[in-house]
């Protein structure tokens, strides 16, 4: 783990970090849990040049299960591109500089992943959690390295009020200083969390957490997972697929998703699992998380981008 610092003189990464589509109460896969923060996620598969230039097959659509009891159930989201006024400044140089001093690997796949949280309530957290599951690319000693950015609402450098960022050691929790412009590298593998701010100690904080996916042509499955896994709760579904005939239980989705979208619905196809991964030619069988209507969109992807 190690901090570095990040240049912004003009503001520009602030600001465009200002500007992201921010949500918050975006169900989870039990539906009855939102993130307690404001949340937004980018990439879509996509890879970039150092200087942020954007190539190569997209994803246009992700796919994950619409809720974990009820797995016929799929919820497909948009996908967007890291977005432009971003790219535009030297941040995607900055971040991958700030691997490269670490000693990981680096490429054109790295930091392709945005996951975006904005802490605006003296009560907002994250849960105890790691970031190492299989489809992030094990980019130093065979950890998943990610980089956090820190920037504070207030722009102040003071090192009051810091945000309570911890992290578990040998069974304990430890705080970690994050100060305004700050970067993080740390390995996934690490168990972390934000827990709430002291009464009267707030400061809102921007947290833009940017991961690397297993590399596409490694393994399709895992590179789509790590893109799919936004449609979590970090960004709002357009799209949802049903048994046809569904039951009543299923209605509870809709329900979940009705304060922030009109949710369209279309129905599962004929297609079995194997069917799709015979087509998709992997053989790579990902867990439920991916449904079969998850590796039909996949499908539908590979099928238009040909």
């Amino acid at each position: 783990m190690k901090l570095y610092s990040l240049s912004d003189p003009d503001h520009l990464i602030l600001e465009a970090v200002r500007n992201l589509d921010w949500h918050r109460n975006i169900p989870g896969g039990w539906l009855k849990y939102g993130p307690p923060r404001e949340v937004c996620a980018y990439g879509d598969g996509s890879l970039y040049t150092d200087k942020g230039k954007r190539y190569g097959p997209k994803y246009k659509e992700t796919a994950w299960a619409g809720a974990i009891p009820l797995n016929r159930s799929t919820l497909v989201v948009k996908t967007d591109p890291l977005p432009k006024d971003l790219m535009a400044t030297d941040l995607m140089s900055q971040l991958r500089d700030c691997l490269r001093d670490y000693g990981a690997e680096v490429d054109d796949s790295s930091c392709t992943g945005m996951w975006c949280n904005f802490y605006t309530q003296e009560g907002d957290n994250i849960a105890p959690h790691k970031d190492d599951e299989n489809y992030y690319q094990r980019n130093y000693k065979k950890q998943p390295l990610f980089v956090s950015l820190t920037l504070y609402e207030d722009e102040s450098e003071s090192l009051e009020n810091l945000s309570r960022f911890q992290i578990k050691e040998n069974d304990r929790w430890r705080g970690i200083n994050l100060p305004h412009a700050s970067l993080l590298v740390m390995s996934g593998s690490i168990e972390h969390r934000v827990i709430k701010a002291n009464k009267n100690k707030f400061r809102k904080r921007y947290n833009i957490t940017f991961r690397t996916p297993v590399k596409r042509e490694d393994d399709l499955i895992k590179n789509y997972r790590f893109f799919s896994n936004f449609g979590r709760y970090y960004k709002i579904p357009y799209k949802l697929y049903l048994p046809r005939n569904y039951e009543d239980k299923y209605n509870q989705i809709l329900d979940s998703f009705e304060h922030l979208v009109e949710l369209k619905i279309a129905y599962n196809n004929d297609f079995t699992r194997d069917q799709l991964l015979e087509l998709l030619e992997t053989k790579t069988r990902p867990p439920s998380t991916t449904t079969t209507m998850a590796l039909y969109v996949l499908y539908k992807n590979i099928k238009i981008s040909k």
